[in-house]
């Protein structure tokens, strides 16, 4: 657990996978993210991976975040959007295996079993080109510097 007094960081998750094109764009926004809230004095965690696990919520009870950003690319979104979290029904979790976790699911057990308080949102951006290989859409690499201006401006009103 984070230390009593210590700094509590803004943990910020990117998900995807770089060698799907548009996929990797959550995992560059997260970065850029990270960047600019570091050179704005701001701690911060940043943890890339493709897809979301249960450890991750072991993670967030070690560092007691003052904020979670989850950062992904989606094709359902034509801009990119910030939504805040919410923790959903414990039921809802029953249906599902440890490989296909969501970020409300993964903050249902960062909450439920670890106490974890921080306030959660997703960031997505948009995804065009989910094919095998590397680099972004024009879409997705909009949707990155969009991200990371939404991102900052909430940060900084929080």
């Amino acid at each position: 657990m984070a230390e009593h007094g210590a700094v509590r960081p803004i943990l910020i998750i990117g998900i995807g996978n770089t060698l799907r094109r548009d996929d990797g764009a959550g995992w560059f926004a997260a970065e850029a993210l990270a960047a600019a809230l570091e050179a704005a004095g701001r701690p911060v965690h940043l943890i890339l991976h493709q897809q979301l696990t249960p450890e991750m919520a072991l993670d967030a009870m070690e560092l007691q975040p003052v904020a979670i950003l989850f950062v992904d690319a989606s094709v359902a979104v034509a801009e990119t959007t910030l939504t805040p979290l919410w923790t959903p029904a414990f039921e809802s979790l029953a249906d599902h295996g440890d490989h296909d976790l969501t970020p409300p699911m993964l903050l249902t057990l960062m909450r439920r079993l670890y106490a974890v308080d921080a306030p959660a949102w997703l960031v997505q951006t948009p995804a065009r080109d989910l094919s095998h290989g590397e680099g972004l859409s024009e879409a997705a690499q909009q949707g990155v510097w969009a991200a990371s201006a939404l991102a900052l401006r909430l940060l900084a009103s929080a």
